[in-house]
């Protein structure tokens, strides 16, 4: 999607009142059948689990390919499920069983009170847990999203509330903002390279979650950096990604390539924080690397 200066972002977001939930509830659940009517958010995701794991697998790859903007690709999809004998769906198609749940729930919760003041745009908010199975913590301020997206998450991942979120933020800028002069000079990347080991601060408890070895490696004697050996590297950084035997192509299987360059540019500071230290930042002028 275009989102640039022609006006296609404004036309899309206008594009949003004119979703009609009505007709689309009508429509999904047309094809689902007689269901009954969720209690609780909790019950119609039970009820949406229940429509994956019995209806019949084939109608419901056709169903949820068409309901997905995909019926393009039904007859594949098909052919491979069948030549693969047939394999349960949450196994053979485990990211399109999930966009399917929320699809699903979404028609079954819209009929109901259970979700309140219920706008065009959560069409694209409900879009948004489409992103679930890639991270292990989600964060927003949105109250839709405080209501539905525990309900989609696993064992290995948290929501935090944007607001609670933000918060801690503040309190880790309060921590840092009172470090003396000179440590502060030495840069984000050597006195905030590991989290507070206070578990008060929500990033300290998600480190200890998704990153457990990290208390025992700040443990270690730090190893200062040693500039000839810094240089030494991108010095053959520079010697493979500027060599005359290279080619261009179009291969994208990373598997069939030699090594894949990924460039990133970094700004020496974010907001009031610089990343690096003085030495680091003086040496990367004196590469030439940064102005």
């Amino acid at each position: 999607m275009n989102v640039g200066r022609d006006g296609n972002f404004w036309q899309w977001r206008r594009s949003l009142d004119l979703v009609d939930f009505e007709a689309m509830v009508k429509a999904v659940m047309g094809e689902l059948g007689r269901w009954r009517k969720p209690k609780t958010l909790e019950d119609a995701k039970q009820i949406a689990d229940t429509v994956i794991d019995y209806m019949d697998p084939e109608w419901l790859l056709r169903f949820g390919l068409n309901l997905l903007g995909m019926p393009e690709a039904t007859d594949w999809v098909i052919e491979d499920w069948i030549r693969r004998r047939r394999p349960p769906l949450r196994e053979h198609v485990p990211y399109f069983t999930f966009m399917l749940t929320i699809n699903i729930f979404f028609c079954l919760v819209l009929p109901t009170q259970l979700l309140r003041n219920v706008k065009a745009s959560h069409h694209v908010d409900l879009a948004y847990l489409y992103y679930l199975p890639f991270c292990s913590v989600f964060t927003s301020k949105d109250n839709f999203h405080a209501q539905i997206v525990p309900l989609f998450l696993g064992p290995m991942q948290d929501f935090v509330n944007g607001i609670d979120f933000k918060e801690d933020l503040k309190k880790l800028n309060a921590l840092y903002s009172a470090l003396p002069e000179e440590v502060l000079k030495t840069g984000l990347i050597n006195f905030a390279a590991f989290p507070p080991e206070d578990t008060d601060f929500f990033v300290t408890r998600m480190w200890d979650k998704y990153l457990p070895p990290w208390r025992a490696i700040k443990a270690q004697p730090r190893r200062e950096r040693d500039p000839e050996e810094e240089k030494r590297t991108i010095e053959e950084l520079k010697a493979l990604s500027e060599s005359p035997d290279l080619q261009t192509h179009d291969e994208r299987d990373i598997d069939k390539v030699s090594y894949v360059k990924l460039e990133r540019s970094v700004h020496v500071r974010k907001g009031k924080w610089f990343r690096f230290s003085e030495e680091q930042i003086q040496r990367m002028r004196d590469r030439g690397e940064i102005s």
